[in-house]
């Protein structure tokens, strides 16, 4: 069974998507995670963020381990280090680069593959997986989006301001959402849940029932 969350940056994927997998008894899988270590492991390395068969070697020879509590880059656990505003913004980048993407397909699927799973992500329901036994969309207004990962960075004890953060978040959707390659979609058949005025719990509840009247049709 394969569960496909897609949204935008700070819309509480990766919350939801955990609660979610411990609900339906499914590990997660955090593919925004990979993106954010191949973009720190690159960075480290002097790539930029360009199509060039150097930076494909380099990211097929990366060991990157994910569990349901961490992230690790050739046995480095990096999990604090790619949470941080500019590791976003060099995700963002590195993920619209083809053979980053190329290179990190295989291994989300051969992840997805391995039990039941929830993955989230940009194109997880899309392009990852497009058979995928479930797929939701989720969403929130900017502002929103802008006032969690606020919060989430001062509980990291970083800073910044709502404007600038907000300005973050709308320049990480223009960048997602317009890149050539699997941009950020809903795909036809996901359910969209818009977790504006929910609460977490809400949130979680919601994109519960999704699933279970997605997997019901599927029976049918």
């Amino acid at each position: 069974m394969i569960i496909a969350i897609d949204g935008p940056a700070g819309a509480g994927k990766s919350t939801v998507s955990r609660l979610l997998a411990e609900r339906l008894g499914c590990i997660r899988i955090d593919t925004g995670a990979l993106y954010r270590a191949v973009a720190l492991a690159a960075t480290r390395a002097g790539f930029a963020a360009r199509d060039v068969p150097e930076l494909e070697a380099f990211v097929t020879a990366l060991d990157l381990r994910v569990t349901q509590d961490a992230v690790f880059l050739n046995g480095e656990d990096v999990s604090s280090e790619i949470r941080t505003p500019e590791a976003s913004r060099s995700a963002s980048a590195f993920a619209a680069v083809p053979c980053v993407r190329a290179g990190l397909m295989e291994l989300q699927r051969r992840l997805g593959r391995s039990a039941p799973s929830v993955l989230d992500g940009r194109d997880i329901g899309t392009v990852v997986f497009p058979d995928a036994d479930a797929k939701i969309f989720l969403t929130a207004s900017a502002e929103e989006r802008a006032k969690r990962r606020l919060a989430e960075l001062r509980a990291l004890g970083l800073g910044g301001g709502l404007s600038e953060v907000l300005a973050e978040i709308e320049a990480r959707d223009m960048q997602d959402t317009n890149r050539t390659v699997a941009p950020l979609r809903q795909a036809p058949d996901a359910v969209l849940v818009d977790a504006t005025s929910l609460t977490l719990e809400g949130a979680v509840d919601a994109c519960y029932a999704a699933v279970q009247r997605q997997l019901d049709q599927g029976r049918e």
